[in-house]
């Protein structure tokens, strides 16, 4: 796994990917936009992971 790469499927995400820099930001209630291939998806944050 390159350190900019992301496997959802085995829930790895690294931490310097623009899916976790996004999601680092973000805190509990927020709404945040991420730009995908298949276009922007908006996710909300509803909890923190590992808690």
């Amino acid at each position: 796994m390159n350190e900019a790469d992301l496997d959802l499927d085995r829930g790895y995400v690294s931490c310097i990917s623009p899916v976790a820099r996004t999601l680092l930001k973000a805190k509990i209630g927020d709404t945040v936009s991420l730009h995908t291939p298949v276009g922007i998806q908006q996710i909300d944050i509803l909890d923190r992971y590992p808690r």
